[in-house]
This record gives structure tokens, C-alpha cells and sequence, in this order.
């Protein structure tokens, strides 16, 4: 179980995983952590891993992967990433795949990233008649 925190006591955002008992809790946060990051905005979990989403980070947003007893941080950026994107909006994770919504993209017209859970592998998905505010990427799975 993942369960998001957002301005914990300690003025950052955190994330606890639990076991599906309610037991061994774990607390996650960013190693770069800053007030109003959003850390938890959106969060996901396979057998092998979790997926933060931070959609305010450094205005730009980030999605962070953790193995699953939290340990391992891959920060993961838009390569295209810029200012009010809110990359992280939305997570997924299926098998070694990750999907990061960024629904403000392009002016509002959205986007979704695929990247494995190093990373790597980029792929950019956009809507092929998004006009306006489509807000593409607002939720993913």
C-alpha cells in the first residue's frame, strides 16, 4: 500500500508504504526535497516498484522510482520539460514500464512519457487532435 503525505511535519511531501496488512511502514522522501514540490501528487506501485509523481517540482515536475522498501531513487525529468508542464501530474507502472501524464505540456494541450523504470527509453504520446486545454495526461494507467 502507498499512501501520499503532502506537506508532512516536516514542511516536505512524503510517501508511506505499508504492507498490505497495515503493517512495516516506510517513509519516502525526494533526496531534493523543497517546500511545494507536490511529492505524492500521484502515486503507483508494482510487485517491483513505486512511482512518485511531483508535478511542482522545480516548476517543471519530476516522477521519482523507488523499489518497493524505497531505496533505489531514479529521478525522472521531461527531456522537452518546461515550466507549468506538471510532469508527474499522473503515474503508472506496468511490468518495467512507467507512464508520466504532464497535462499542461504544449499550453495546456497535454502529453504522456513512457520510460523504463531506469529511466531510459523515452517516448512522448500526444493526443493527435488535441487543441486548446485537452489536458492530455491528466490521469494515466
Amino acid at each position: 500500500i502507498v499512501v501520499a503525505a503532502q506537506s508532512d511535519n516536516s514542511n516536505k511531501d512524503a510517501v508511506y508504504v505499508y504492507n498490505t496488512d497495515g503493517t512495516g511502514e516506510q517513509k519516502i522522501t525526494a533526496s531534493d526535497a523543497t517546500t511545494n514540490d507536490l511529492f505524492g501528487s500521484a502515486v503507483a506501485i508494482s510487485d517491483t516498484h513505486i512511482v512518485v509523481g511531483a508535478f511542482n517540482e522545480s516548476q517543471k515536475g519530476a516522477a521519482y522510482v523507488y523499489n518497493t522498501d524505497g531505496t533505489g531513487e531514479v529521478k525522472i525529468t521531461a527531456s522537452d520539460g518546461a515550466s507549468g508542464d506538471r510532469f508527474g501530474c499522473s503515474v503508472a507502472i506496468q511490468g518495467d514500464k512507467i507512464i508520466v501524464g504532464a497535462d499542461s505540456e504544449n499550453s495546456n494541450q497535454g502529453a504522456a512519457y513512457i520510460y523504463n523504470t531506469d529511466g531510459t527509453g523515452e517516448q512522448k504520446i500526444t493526443a493527435s487532435d488535441a487543441a486548446g486545454a485537452a489536458y492530455f495526461g491528466q490521469s494515466v494507467a
